[in-house]
């Protein structure tokens, strides 16, 4: 009846991509704290959606789509949304503006690039990532709105200044980045849960 795929391999990318924009929404509503706690469980989404769809059984093609979805999927989650934060939060319209364009294009660039490499037949393609994958922004912009606003109240908007540049220069810097095994999953996982206790302690 309907084009594309929806069986359970891709249910956790759909429901991640779902919680972007309820970030989004909370970001322009000025609810920081629900905008980086869904923000974090949407990279969450992003870091065990490939390990939940190699769970099941799939053909080819749709191998293939989780691919190409995964990746759409992203530009929303980890290019689109920090643009709006940038450009909602900042305190610098032009300058805001000026980063949230130079970050989408590093955060696009990146994931084109990443889906030319992962079609091609190379050994060690599942050992390493070239570049830092956009989903750490799930992490590093929470983890840098709780730390902030911790120390002091309202000094988000300047790390913010930091944080987007130098996120788009390691998107697009060529150097191998291990892929997580499983004690960084584990490790992604206890961070991102401390920072969501300690978001709601705020």
């Amino acid at each position: 009846m309907f084009i594309g795929e929806y069986g359970k391999f891709v249910y956790l990318t759909y429901f991640g991509t779902a919680l972007s924009l309820v970030a989004m929404h909370f970001i322009i509503q000025g609810e920081m704290i629900w905008a980086m706690s869904c923000f974090i469980v949407s990279g969450l989404c992003d870091l065990f959606d490939g390990m939940v769809a190699r769970s099941f059984d799939r053909t080819k093609a749709q191998e293939q789509f989780g691919i190409e979805i995964d990746t759409l999927c992203d530009m929303i989650s980890f290019a689109a949304l920090p643009a709006i934060l940038l450009i909602v939060q900042g305190q610098f319209p032009l300058v805001n503006l000026f980063l949230a364009i130079i970050y989408v294009i590093a955060a696009v660039t990146r994931l084109a690039y990443f889906n030319r490499e992962t079609k091609k037949k190379v050994s060690d393609r599942a050992t390493y990532f070239r570049g830092v994958p956009v989903t750490y922004g799930a992490l590093v912009f929470p983890v840098g709105y709780w730390v902030s606003e911790w120390l002091k109240s309202g000094s988000f908007q300047y790390v913010l200044l930091l944080l987007a540049p130098l996120m788009a220069f390691l998107f697009i810097w060529d150097v191998k980045i291990p892929k997580p095994n499983r004690v960084m999953y584990l490790f992604f996982l206890g961070l991102a849960l401390v920072t969501l206790i300690g978001l709601w302690r705020l």
